[in-house]
Parts: C-alpha cells; sequence; structure tokens
C-alpha cells in the first residue's frame, strides 16, 4: 500500500484513521477490518445500509456491468471513438495545473490515470466495481497512481483531501444527485474544484426488464439534466457553477462531419464544437466546474 495514499484513508463510516496490518488487511482503531485485493482496498463490505431495501441495487448492478462490459476495450466504432475522445480531452482541459492531488470517482477506463502516469500528479481512481478498479492499478502503474473500491457515498478518505475532484458520467446513474454532489465537496480542499460531466438534455429511453417486467431506462440512467435543473441541484448541495460547457455538438457527430474534424486535431475539432454548440446549442454532454469555498 502506497504510503501517501494510507494518509489520506479512513473508515468512511466512521471517519476513523485506518492501519495497516499486512499486505491483505486495513484495520481501524475499532477493530474493524477492510480487505485489500490485488493492491486495492476494498471498502463495501461494511455497508451501513442494507442494498435489499433499496429499488435500485446500485452496487451489485455495477459490480456484474463492470464484468459484462470492457470499458478497457478498444472502441471498434470511430464515431463512438471520436466523440468519448473529444469529452474525455474537453474535461482534462478543465483540471486546474495547480492540482497535485485528484480523485476520479468511477474510474470506468482510468483515462485520467493515463494521463497524468507520468507527472507528478498523485490520482486515485475509484470505482464500484472491482474490477474496473484493478484493471485501473495494472493498466498504468505508477508510484502515484492509486486504485479504490468504494461507495461514492461513502468515500474512504479524509475530508478537505483532494485539490480537484471528476466525476465523468457518473451522476445520472445515482440515486441522490444531491447527497453525491455533496459527497464529493467533503472530499475537496477549500478552493478545490469539482469536475461533473453528464449527458446534455438527455431523452431517457426506456425498456421492459425480462426479468422484474418493470420499465428499465437505458444505459441505467435515472436523470436527465440541463443547465437549469443543475443549477437548482447544486444549489441544495451548497455549492455554486462556475462554468458550464457543452461538448459533442449533435449535428456534427450525427453528420460524420466529426471524422474528417478528428483528422485535422482535437484542437482544431474542439473549436469547431463550440462554435456549433453557439449557433445551435445541440450537445451530448455539458461539462460543470464548481469550487468549494474558502
Amino acid at each position: 500500500m502506497k504510503k501517501w495514499l494510507m494518509e489520506i484513508l479512513c473508515n468512511p463510516y466512521t471517519g476513523a484513521k485506518l492501519l495497516e496490518e499486512n499486505e491483505n488487511i486495513l484495520f481501524d482503531a475499532d477493530g474493524v477490518a477492510f480487505p485489500i485485493c490485488r493492491g486495492v482496498p476494498v471498502f463495501l463490505d461494511q455497508q451501513g445500509e442494507d442494498e435489499t431495501d433499496r429499488e435500485f441495487h446500485y452496487i451489485n448492478h455495477y459490480t456484474i456491468d463492470a464484468e459484462v462490459f470492457d470499458y478497457y476495450r478498444d472502441k471498434h466504432d470511430r464515431l463512438e471513438e471520436a466523440s468519448v475522445g473529444l469529452l474525455q480531452t474537453s474535461i482534462l482541459k478543465q483540471i486546474p495545473k495547480t492540482t497535485r492531488m485528484l480523485l476520479d470517482v468511477g474510474c470506468g477506463c482510468a483515462y485520467i490515470a493515463k494521463h497524468f502516469m507520468n507527472t507528478g500528479v498523485k490520482v486515485v481512481s475509484l470505482d464500484v466495481a472491482q474490477a474496473n478498479a484493478e484493471k485501473a492499478l495494472s493498466s498504468y502503474p505508477s508510484g502515484n497512481h492509486a486504485s479504490v473500491v468504494a461507495d461514492a457515498f461513502a468515500l474512504p478518505f479524509k475530508e478537505n483531501t483532494f485539490d480537484c475532484v471528476v466525476a465523468s458520467e457518473i451522476i445520472e446513474h445515482t440515486i441522490d444527485p444531491v447527497a453525491f454532489i455533496e459527497a464529493l465537496k467533503r472530499v475537496l480542499k477549500p478552493g478545490g474544484t469539482l469536475i461533473v460531466s453528464t449527458p446534455y438534455k438527455e431523452k431517457i429511453e426506456y425498456s421492459l426488464c425480462i426479468h422484474c417486467n418493470c420499465k428499465t431506462p437505458k444505459n441505467a440512467h435515472l436523470h436527465s439534466f440541463d443547465k437549469n435543473n443543475m443549477k437548482k441541484l447544486y444549489a441544495k448541495a451548497t455549492m455554486n457553477i462556475d462554468t458550464v460547457t457543452l461538448v459533442g455538438n449533435k449535428f456534427l457527430l450525427y453528420s460524420r462531419m466529426v471524422l474528417l474534424f478528428e483528422i485535422l486535431g482535437c484542437r482544431v475539432w474542439k473549436l469547431i464544437d463550440n462554435i456549433f454548440n453557439k449557433l445551435v446549442p445541440k450537445a451530448q454532454h455539458f461539462i460543470i466546474v464548481s469550487k468549494k469555498q474558502i
């Protein structure tokens, strides 16, 4: 276990300091244990709330999801690859250059850890799915990269720890978006930057589940956001939004003109995308940047 990671970890339910007993287990002062699996500490065994009482068993769902769908696979669809690449590049541009400690919540393919791998920035890749967290660490091994399995609503970090927290395409999946923002805010340093991305004005599609005969939202998206309801959400979490950026103009994507712009380079593509989003504000995603008050 990396020393710098041990210094910022705590029991996510009590806040108690953690001690490393050996390479396979962590204990807090009260003797509560958390396992370490292949170098990744897991904080799901001590759930304070029984998931069986929830309508959406999200921990179990995303554990299975990571096993069925490989986030590290090569994307064979050039349009999908271009769209995802633009979003990821746009998010990376929003991360302050002064960042030294960063938390990637719902790390997925761990593109943030990959980007900062050869820099002095310490990155924690966090995912509720153990498969994703372990692949993140094995794919991008570095003394400045650590990985953790945890619930975003019970983050195992001390308050005021990170200079920047990124949650890319996660909030639309959460059962309580306000509580989600509050949880991320808690581990941010005063003046720290919170970066959230999500689909923009998404029309959520439903299918009928063959197992339970209930309506099931496509891609497990529970919420659709626009600038107005996002502003209200942040206000409830006592956070002020600094900037909102539309990314991935749908006209460019669906006309496949984006493949031509891809050849010209990401900088040119971003410039054209920004122009189109001002003229026709129909984007696939938007990025919300806010700072924790000092």
